[in-house]
């Protein structure tokens, strides 16, 4: 079975590549395997991006975590025979969080860490360094701006992004670039209250081109593309209190490289797809589980498979699903009690708050006989919650009709 192969031309890179890109190979890979970069503050899909952006003022912050294997395989380009597996396993932790203003921005963060094992270059005639266990990732610093409507609208929906990756990693590990990388997306999609769909497509620019082995297929910059959905499933979500509760996920996340020297050659082209579950257990908390393969098992970055797990919290409940926690038919972004039900009492029915009391009078709507008068509390029947316009006088005192015995 071919699991995460990287069919890459060894033996023309040792003998014919040139002295200064062989020295580069033999000290620094100087590229990520990790193609798995979560767009911090969502909870929507897995690793695509979401047309949208936070609200205003609200906040979010998340964790992913990530288990790939065998990222990264190389074989002889001649007799196709396994000569090192630089990255067996990876598993990342991602931590990031963004923010939301004015009245369609966002502007983000992530730094991952990681543990991995692998052979690293040996094993190939370059290098005997062991592939360090833990590691640091490259940051990544988002800013993010809505293109069509308000965020959490329902309806069509685009915005546009830009990513900057800084290399902080550790880019002898295959954990990090050798320079900084900038990207620009744009993502548009249609939400509505039971399924989304979202479309991503941009370009990633290398601010220094790397030759992982072969000259003739170095790391250059790349076309990158997504498609995501994902519906509710009531049957599922009706279990832990509403049926939007729970969202089946899927997408496919693909890369384009460079074109070297023609068209029929090109830089590394990972392919994958990734399936999941994402479920809103509280107000704000969302977390999601999945799995995914590459679909390129030639490429590098393409894992043989992976499992992933996330969890994001939100200070904006519209942010979190855009769905209706309480379950009363009032979205969640515009719900003002969004973890208690409206009443539905033909009164302030829009703000998604119960009135246990409309007229405020400190009686219950369902103790109060007049619910819209408040009561006048003057000291008559001030019990059933009505007011009394025309209070009954208690009637005098009676006159005596007959004189009193003042007999001795």
């Amino acid at each position: 079975m071919r699991l995460g192969v990287a069919t890459v031309m060894i033996v023309a890179a040792v003998v014919a590549g040139d002295a200064r890109a062989q020295e580069d190979v033999r000290q620094k890979p100087a590229i990520s395997v990790e193609r798995f970069t979560p767009p911090p503050g969502q909870a929507a899909y897995l690793g695509a991006d979401d047309p949208d952006t936070l609200p205003c003022g609200v906040w979010a912050f998340g964790a992913s975590l990530s288990y790939a294997a065998r990222p990264i395989v190389l074989r002889d380009y001649r007799s196709g025979v396994l000569a090192t597996v630089p990255v067996a396993w990876r598993l990342g932790l991602e931590l990031g969080g963004a923010v939301g203003f004015g009245e369609r921005w966002q502007v983000g963060a992530a730094l991952p860490v990681l543990l991995q094992d692998g052979d690293r270059l040996r094993g190939i005639g370059l290098s005997e360094k062991k592939l360090d266990r833990a590691a640091f990732g490259d940051a990544r610093v988002y800013g993010k701006a809505r293109l069509a409507g308000a965020p959490g609208d329902l309806g069509i929906a685009a915005a546009a992004s830009v990513v900057v990756v800084l290399p902080t990693g550790d880019d002898g590990d295959f954990a990090g670039e050798q320079g900084t990388v900038v990207e620009w997306r744009i993502a548009g999609g249609w939400r509505a209250e039971r399924w989304a769909i979202a479309a991503n497509a941009g370009a990633r620019f290398r601010s220094e081109e790397v030759v992982l082995l072969s000259p003739s297929r170095p790391n250059g910059n790349e076309l990158i593309g997504a498609l995501a959905g994902e519906v509710a499933v009531p049957v599922v979500g009706s279990l832990i209190g509403g049926d939007d509760r729970v969202w089946a996920i899927g997408e496919v996340e693909a890369v384009l490289g460079d074109s070297i020297g023609g068209a029929s050659v090109r830089g590394p082209s990972p392919v994958e797809a990734r399936w999941g579950v994402r479920a809103r257990v509280s107000e704000g908390w969302s977390v999601s589980a999945g799995m995914g393969a590459g679909l390129t098992p030639a490429e590098v970055g393409s894992p043989a498979w992976r499992v992933m797990a996330m969890a994001t919290y939100s200070s904006g409940a519209g942010s979190a699903g855009r769905g209706d926690w309480d379950g009363d038919g009032v979205r969640d972004d515009v719900d003002r009690c969004v973890a208690e039900p409206e009443d539905r009492d033909g009164w302030a029915d829009s703000d998604g708050c119960p009135d246990p009391d409309d007229d405020v009078d400190g009686i219950p709507d369902d103790e109060d006989k007049c619910p819209r008068e408040a009561e006048d509390f003057d000291g008559y029947d001030d019990a059933d919650g009505c007011p009394d316009h025309e209070e009954r006088l208690d009637p005098p005192a009676p006159i005596p009709t007959q004189a009193p015995d003042r007999s001795d």
